[in-house]
Order: C-alpha cells, then sequence, then structure tokens
C-alpha cells in the first residue's frame, strides 16, 4: 500500500478521530480519494471530522459501510479498554448521598468516569441513575459528598464558575425534549440563541453542520410533529452537539425505539464518538446489546455502584443483581412480582 507523504500525515492528523487516515490503512478509501475529501472539509469544522460524510457524498464508499467501519475501529478500542483501563478520571463521585422527600435516592456513592470513553449506566427504574446523572452537571446537589468536574467540586464554585463547568456539557434528554413551537433548526439554535452572543450567520452554518453530522441536513424546515422518533432523537442529539461540548450526557437515548431504529442510534452514538472523542454517560436499558457500545459500565442498584469496570468485565460478573438484570431473570434478590 502507498505510504503516507508528510504532507499527507501532517493533513490526516489534524483529524481529531483520524478517520481518513484509518480509512486508508484499511484499504477502504485511496489517498487520492481521501485528499479531494480533505479539500473539500470545511476548515471551521469544530471537534468534529466529517471526513467519513465527506467520502460518502463523494460516492466512494456507502453510508452503512461508512458507520460499519467506525463500529470495527471502536470495537477493537473498547476491546484495547478491557485489557488496559483508563487511568484518567473526568467526573468523580465522593461519598454522595441524596435524600429526596425522605427517601435516600444515591446512598454513598464512590464513582470515577473516565476521560475520553463511553460509560454506561444501568441497572432497574428507580435506582438512582437519573439522579446520579443530573448530579455531573450541576442540577442537582447532594445531600452529603462531593462531586468534582476536571477536579473541581462543584460545591465550592460560585454561580458564575458552576455555569462556566456547565459549559463543558451537554445532555440529551429522555424523550428529547424538543420544543413542540419550533421548527427542527430553532430546536437545534435554542442554546445557541440562550448562551452565546453568536450571530445568527455562525449559528446557522452550526445548526446546518449539527444536522448534518446526525443526517439531518435539508430538514431544518420540519417541526417535532412531523418527524418519527428515530428522528426526534437525532434531532435531540445535534442540539446536544452544536455547543461543541466536552462532555455528553444521554438518558435513556434509545427509549421507546423499535429494534432498528435502536440500532441506528447506537451505530449514531459510536460515529459520533469516533469524530469528536466526547467523553460520554449514557442511562440505557438496552442489556446486553449496550456492552457492545461502550469501554466502561456503572452498574447502579437501589442508590449504590454495585461494581463500576471494563464492560466485558459487568458483562461476566457473578453479582447475582447484575446477573438477574442481564439475564433479565424473573426469579433472583430483583423482586419484580
Amino acid at each position: 500500500m502507498t505510504a503516507f507523504s508528510p504532507d499527507m500525515a501532517a493533513s490526516v492528523a489534524g483529524s481529531r478521530s483520524r478517520i481518513g487516515q484509518q480509512l486508508v490503512e484499511a484499504g477502504v478509501v485511496s489517498i487520492g480519494q481521501l485528499q479531494e475529501a480533505l479539500r473539500l472539509q470545511p476548515v471551521q469544522r469544530g471537534k468534529g471530522d466529517l471526513i467519513g460524510s465527506i467520502l460518502v457524498e463523494l460516492g466512494y464508499l456507502g453510508q452503512a459501510d461508512l458507520l460499519q467501519f467506525l463500529f470495527q475501529q471502536f470495537r477493537k478500542e473498547r476491546l484495547a479498554y478491557q485489557v488496559v483501563p483508563a487511568e484518567e478520571g473526568i467526573i468523580e463521585f465522593r461519598g454522595i448521598e441524596k435524600i429526596l422527600d425522605g427517601r435516600r435516592v444515591l446512598d454513598g456513592i464512590d464513582l470515577v468516569i473516565p476521560r475520553g470513553k463511553i460509560t454506561a449506566v444501568i441497572g432497574v427504574s428507580g435506582g438512582g441513575k437519573s439522579v446520579t446523572l443530573k448530579h455531573m452537571v450541576g442540577l442537582m446537589k447532594p445531600t452529603r459528598g462531593s462531586v468534582l468536574v476536571g477536579g473541581r467540586d462543584l460545591a465550592t464554585l460560585s454561580t458564575k464558575e458552576l455555569s462556566q463547568v456547565r459549559r463543558r456539557f451537554s445532555m440529551l434528554f429522555q424523550g428529547g425534549a424538543l420544543f413542540d413551537s419550533l421548527s427542527v433548526f430553532d430546536n437545534v439554535a435554542f442554546p445557541l440563541r440562550e448562551t452565546t452572543g453568536l450571530s445568527e450567520e455562525v449559528i446557522r452554518h452550526r445548526v446546518e453542520r449539527a444536522l448534518k453530522e446526525v443526517n439531518l441536513a435539508g430538514m431544518g424546515g420540519k417541526f417535532p410533529d412531523d418527524l418519527s422518533g428515530g428522528m426526534s432523537k437525532r434531532v435531540a442529539l445535534a442540539r446536544a452537539l452544536v455547543t461543541e461540548p466536552e462532555i455528553l450526557l444521554l438518558d435513556e437515548p434509545t427509549a421507546g425505539l423499535d429494534p432498528i431504529i435502536e440500532n441506528a442510534i447506537h451505530y449514531l452514538i459510536c460515529d459520533t464518538f469516533m469524530r469528536t472523542r466526547l467523553t460520554m454517560v449514557l442511562i440505557s436499558h438496552a442489556v446486553p446489546d449496550i456492552f457492545n457500545w461502550c469501554h466502561h459500565v456503572v452498574a447502579l442498584h437501589q442508590g449504590k455502584v454495585l461494581e463500576s469496570a471494563p464492560s466485558w468485565a459487568i458483562a461476566q460478573s457473578e453479582n447475582p443483581v447484575i446477573r438477574q438484570f442481564i439475564r433479565g431473570d424473573l426469579e433472583g434478590p430483583i423482586q419484580v412480582i
């Protein structure tokens, strides 16, 4: 195979996810095809790498082939993480307790979320998953304990400092939480108009790019009532990505979707991760499939962390609660009937 020239290597190195280089090294596209795509790639592309999408537009590979390729690359990285887990954390819980209406929802949680990885939070309904997610971004304050983001204790921050930390996050809420009265474009533009002083021209560019990233280019004029469940999820994801966050929180991104659309959303999340290298934390009931789509898993039950480990370790856990949850058994320590 033709080797990369120094100029070519430098060009590809600018892509945070190195997708173009990976495609060439795998023999999926040629260097010439990649060079053409690089010439067409927008200069101001934010944290995303649209090389794959441009190659699809040029007809050099199919969209399904691109997603499958990205999944295979992600799988290699995920398997490597199982052997050598990341040591660096970006979010840390220290002895977190939360009491709501006299009930202890979180019960002494100690937890570290690895930086630049996908972490899935699993467990039965009512186990504290959504409350945990809200503590990460400071939407809830703990009754006891400390939440640290990048080493900074949220409880010690001023209102201005907390606002700055929150700008590192975006959140995809359960159900999408789109505004019915706003168009798709205005839904995605909403956080930029509310939290930044960007011009409408810049906002338009970023919204169009975000919609393109979730395969909804040209759909900005539609309204939520015109969308399918899967399309609504993609609009919500575009809105979460448009602020170019460092950390993306996803609360049940595949809830209420049929198996085909659920699989498509998982591929889209994988695609987003491979392009942006965001730290992602998602709540999911898509067990056991979710173990194929994340590096790390946190198993919560009754407000406690049962285990926090690479996905393969949780999948093979001997903990009876985790085993029952994964298998969906009626008999076991979790009483469902």
